[in-house]
């Protein structure tokens, strides 16, 4: 068990640096990107401010064959800039590259792009970059394979890290388990025991709720090539009308992600293209994900079509189906607010300290079971 415990961990240790490091940064991503980039992304207020309808227009006009874009949330003061996120994918390009994103900044006084780039590429923004490589080590779905075959391997590994610690499991919860500190093999062992112990719940509900989201990867069908969009023709209804009507549906509805398709979704031959509002109702409990709450809207009529309460819905499911339903907030450490980002950025490099630790005492050990065997010969 131990033998397995360390070559999962050694072939892990690659992954989980990885992911590890990206996955803090993730937490804060936005926040970080708005505090380097502060001198692009700050702008002068003017008297006028353009309506977001012409604002998205912009944005189409610089990327015509993208399925859609997302609003990445409404400004919350007078020199925030508008944030577009835009999807492409056309099935004309390689896998890797078959959904690719994009990122475009514009001042909302003048309509003057800010910056703009691609996720994919480290030189447009690292923040963005190393996201892309938190989901799928930039490679697409095959990325996205290999992160998955990652996620279960851990789960063995904390399985059997379970088994071998067991004696001290309960010990070390209530800190009776002291770490003794007579060589630097003693004191590793004793801080991997901690750590592996007290970030065990947080790292099994990270990998658990992030497998929920690259699952479909060990699906044959994930990498069928997408089929070409059918771009949306006809006038599109008024953006600013539609998060107006969303916001009085939803008295003090914090919109996170306005959604507006450029291409048709047409399901048993029924163009089914929606523009949708995702954000927070107040009163919803900090544990439902940011963006569970929605208002649906006819894309070119601008007619209210549907809604979806994240409060009501909670309450409808069993204990199992709500544990899922809120399983993204445990990946993305929202579920306690600040203090659970905060404790993520540091749990979320304790599995790359395990990794690295855990083979240290797997060549120590080594050595000594060698020393052993020489001195029986």
């Amino acid at each position: 068990m131990f033998s397995i415990h360390s070559w999962l961990g050694l072939f892990n240790g690659l992954w989980l640096l990885i992911l590890g490091i990206t996955g803090s940064l993730l937490v804060y991503t936005m926040e970080l990107d708005k505090w380097i980039n502060k001198d692009i992304l700050t702008v002068q207020p003017a008297a006028h401010r353009l309506p977001y309808d012409s604002l998205y227009k912009i944005v189409r006009a610089r990327y015509p064959n993208a399925m859609g874009v997302n609003i990445m949330g409404l400004p919350q003061e007078k020199t925030d800039c508008v944030s577009f996120r835009i999807y492409v994918e056309d099935g004309r390009k390689t896998m890797a590259r078959w959904d690719e994103m994009f990122f475009m900044d514009i001042n909302p006084y003048n309509g003057k792009i800010l910056r703009q780039g691609s996720y994919n590429d480290i030189h447009s923004s690292f923040l963005f970059w190393s996201g892309e490589v938190h989901w799928n080590l930039n490679e697409g779905p095959i990325g996205t394979l290999i992160i998955t075959i990652a996620g279960i391997l851990l789960f063995i590994n904390i399985l059997t890290g379970i088994i071998i610690y067991r004696k001290y499991f309960f010990k070390a919860l209530i800190f009776k388990a002291p770490v003794k500190w007579k060589n630097w093999r003693t004191g590793t062992s004793g801080l991997h025991r901690y750590i592996g112990i007290w970030s065990l719940v947080l790292n099994i509900l990270i990998f658990y709720s992030g497998l929920q989201m690259t699952w479909g990867s060990l699906d044959k069908s994930y990498y069928q090539k997408p089929a070409p969009i059918i771009p949306i023709t006809q006038k599109i209804a008024n953006i600013d009308q539609m998060i107006t009507l969303a916001q009085k549906i939803y008295p003090g509805f914090v919109i996170h992600y306005f959604y507006i398709p450029f291409s048709k979704t047409v399901i048993n031959g029924t163009d089914l293209s929606q523009a949708s509002a995702m954000g927070y109702i107040p009163g919803t409990p900090s544990i439902v994900p940011l963006s569970e709450s929605t208002v649906n809207f006819n894309i070119n009529t601008g007619a209210f079509e549907s809604k979806v309460n994240a409060n009501e819905e909670l309450r409808k499911k069993n204990l199992w189906d709500k544990f899922n339903y809120i399983a993204y907030s445990f990946h993305a450490g929202t579920f306690l607010g600040q203090f659970s980002r905060i404790l993520y950025v540091i749990v979320g490099l304790s599995p790359a300290f395990l990794a690295i630790s855990g083979f240290m005492l797997w060549l120590r050990r080594k050595k000594i079971f060698k020393a052993n065997n020489q001195l029986r010969a």
